[in-house]
């Protein structure tokens, strides 16, 4: 009598998903660096409005989402963030608004949040650790920096004077645009003192970007070396 199929041996169509979906982990990631590498100095070398950056920069982490996770649950949550985010800021763009803006920036963090837990899904699911997990884990780190300029452009809205550039007590409009910069140099630690908190809230956010940038990839490292000697010795 033949011996029925293994239930741990996974289908072809699911290694066919798996695969794709760590290959996705590599586009993302490729994405988030153009957007924050590229689109954002040089929509501020070029003097232009940052809102069409976000908007696109939206889309593509909608349909990417969409693409990866399928009917998750949690991908029709950020699919439906993502379209209220992209729908404050082009609201903004036509009435500049002090609530449309911090609704947009609410919905943005939230979206990022989102799009991090859907990609920490996807880096630490069982199996072989490659690259492609590797760069997920880059692109959860880089979305930590994103966040965590949304919360700040927040305490800057809701506080005005709550950053000092270059010593000099700043409006929001005057830091706003340096406040995906200072998120990643808080994240990072590095400090540079060009832009400095004021405000209580403002302090409190930049020490937990500085503890979260410090722990996350020591946490990380051990996470993905202990993931890969079990599955090695599956």
């Amino acid at each position: 009598m033949s011996q029925p199929a293994s239930d741990s041996a996974p289908a072809p169509e699911s290694r066919r998903r798996h695969a794709f979906a760590d290959r996705a982990l590599t586009m993302m990631v490729c994405v988030i660096v153009i957007d924050v590498f590229l689109l954002s100095p040089l929509a501020e070398i070029l003097g232009g409005s940052r809102h069409w950056g976000d908007m696109i920069f939206s889309v593509v982490l909608l349909l990417g989402a969409l693409t990866i996770w399928g009917n998750l649950w949690l991908a029709d949550v950020f699919v439906a963030t993502s379209i209220a985010a992209i729908g404050a800021r082009v609201g903004f763009m036509f009435r500049p608004e002090e609530w449309l803006e911090y609704t947009g920036a609410i919905l943005a963090a939230v979206n990022y949040m989102i799009l991090g837990y859907l990609l920490a899904r996807r880096v630490f699911a069982p199996g072989e650790i490659n690259i492609h997990r590797i760069q997920g884990a880059i692109a959860v780190y880089l979305l930590a920096g994103l966040v965590f300029g949304q919360i700040f452009q927040l305490i800057s809205i809701g506080n005005p004077g709550a950053f000092l550039v270059l010593g000099q007590l700043a409006t929001h409009a005057r830091v706003s645009p340096h406040l995906g910069y200072f998120s990643f140099v808080a994240l990072t630690t590095l400090g540079f003192g060009d832009i400095t908190p004021l405000h209580p809230l403002a302090k409190s956010f930049t020490l937990l970007a500085a503890i979260f940038g410090t722990l996350f990839p020591a946490i990380l490292i051990g996470r993905l070396v202990s993931q890969e000697i079990l599955s090695a010795r599956r």
